[in-house]
This record gives structure tokens, sequence and C-alpha cells, in this order.
């Protein structure tokens, strides 16, 4: 699932690419993505608006139209905005849409699962690539926006300039135990933090993911306060992870997968200096984790 790196990287591609554009048309074939409306009300809704500008809240991206409109996309476990041109072509008896021109990043194989469509008015399209159909739009009121299901119940941004140790350690204290790793990776503690990434971050903080959060002391959570500023702002400034389907808005792979320490690593030597323990896989409230059998040991 695209994490709060992708997800930016999604958010500069549209302010760069579709800012200021109209919304002229739209087509899906799985309207079943759209899930505050009907296809047929979303269109109406839709059509003629100028693209604002967009921004990131936890996971979501938020595109904010003309006509106090905001359209929210939700990438969920493989979704993930392209932009260009693209044409119907039969293969064997199906229809594919084929970008324009081949032989560019949006002919990567993990960019052919088109299933909704904005026809902008530079002639370009906004496409939404989902293979496994688990991503959504919803259509909200501009100013109502954190109103909604999807947002009200968000933890803080941990990329915002605000974000200090104590609003961390605010937003932890809301949960009164469990495993660290969980407690990370919860939209309402913190958002926009994922599997991935609560790994990295509890490896170089030296902490075991199924660690209780009563045991942790202050240097503990300083130690992954840091890690967590320190490594998301890498991956963003790397494009995001595409160890999996995650591309950007052009088709292209992030290169973050290239800097994995601990990351489905299972089997290889530590990399943290003077270490010599293994990275281990273990399951943690139903999710993989993995982690240091030596450096991140259970207190």
């Amino acid at each position: 699932m695209p994490e709060l790196p992708e997800v930016t990287t999604i958010v500069f591609g549209l302010n760069k690419k579709v800012k200021g554009l109209t919304i002229r048309d739209i087509w899906t074939d799985w309207p079943k993505t759209i899930k505050s409306h009907s296809f047929t009300e979303f269109k109406k809704e839709v059509i003629g608006k100028k693209i604002l500008t967009s921004e990131r809240v936890g996971k979501n991206v938020l595109t904010h139209l003309s006509g106090n409109k905001t359209i929210l996309f939700h990438m969920k476990m493989t979704g993930h905005l392209l932009y260009g041109k693209w044409k119907l072509k039969k293969e064997g008896d199906k229809n594919i849409w084929k970008p324009e021109k081949e032989g560019t990043p949006l002919s990567d194989p993990y960019n052919r699962f088109i299933h909704i469509i904005f026809y902008l008015s530079n002639g370009y399209e906004l496409a939404f690539s989902d293979v496994r159909k688990f991503g959504k739009i919803v259509l909200l009121e501009e100013g109502k926006e954190f109103e909604s299901k999807d947002l009200k119940h968000l933890g803080p941004d941990p990329m915002k300039k605000d974000f200090n140790f104590a609003k961390f350690k605010k937003a932890l204290s809301k949960k009164k135990d469990g495993a660290i790793k969980q407690i990370l990776m919860a939209q309402e503690i913190i958002s926009g933090i994922g599997n991935i990434y609560s790994d990295e971050i509890l490896w170089r903080a030296g902490i075991n993911p199924k660690e209780r959060l009563k045991k942790l002391n202050e240097k503990d959570l300083r130690n992954i306060f840091t890690a967590t500023k320190d490594i998301l702002g890498r991956s963003i400034k790397m494009g995001g992870d595409s160890m999996s389907d995650f591309r950007n808005i052009e088709g292209e792979k992030g290169s973050y997968q290239k800097c994995h320490l601990v990351y489905r690593q299972t089997g290889k030597a530590c990399n943290k200096k003077g270490c010599k323990g293994i990275i281990r896989r273990t399951k943690v409230g139903g999710r993989s984790a993995h982690f240091c059998e030596t450096h991140q040991a259970l207190k």
C-alpha cells in the first residue's frame, strides 16, 4: 500500500502536471471505486470543474476543485494515479488501455490496470490504475473534508513542521499499551505510516516491533521520533518505494526500495555497524514484521 512518501510523491506530480486544468469528461469500467456518489452523479458534480491544487492528508490525496468540491483518492493496496494519453486497443477478446507512446514508463506492466480516466482541458488524461480494485474515490464538500469518515479519525502528520517530540509523545499517549509496530501503523495515532516504514523506523531505532509501548523509555521514544522524520524524509526525496506496485504519475518507479535495511530482507546479515545479527520475519497483529534478532531484541 502506498504510504506517506508515495502519496506525497503523487501530490508533487499532480501539482506539477494537472494544477489549473479543467476536467472535461470521465470514463470508468469500475464505478464501484467511487464510494460517495453514483458514477452519474459524480460526473455531473465534477465535469467542468478546474483543478486548483492537491495535498496529502495521511495516505489520502485531496484534489481541490473549483465550485467548492474536493476529490479524495485513497490508493489502498495497489492504486496509483498516472498522467498521459491512452488509446483503447483490442488484445484477443479484451479491450486494453495502452499509452499513446509505447516504450515510456507508462508502458510498465504495473500501469496497465486502468479503471478510471479523467479527460483534461490540455488534451491529456489523469488515470487511476489499480490491479486489485480496492482503491476508492470520494467527493467531498470543500471546508467539510475533515468531517468525513475518511479523515476525521486521523492522527497528526509526522512530516508537518510543527510535529515535534512533544506532539509525538502526546499522540502515543492515546494508546495505553500495545506492540509498537501496530501503534506506529495506527492511522488514528500517527497518520501515514504503514508496513514498510514502520519496519525501517524500528530497525533504525533499535526497537523490536513486538515491544510493548509501556516498556519504552524516553530515549527509545526519541530514537523512534528521529528515525521517523529521517526515513520518511529520505524516501520522499527518492520518490517513494516501488518494491511492489507504486509508480509516480509519469509511470516511473521510486527508488527507496534500494535502501531497505530490514523490510523483506529475511535471512540477510544485519547492516548495522558492529551488529552480527540476522534479519528475521515475524507477525505482529496479523502483519509481517522484519527485524534484527540482535540489536532489536526484546527488552
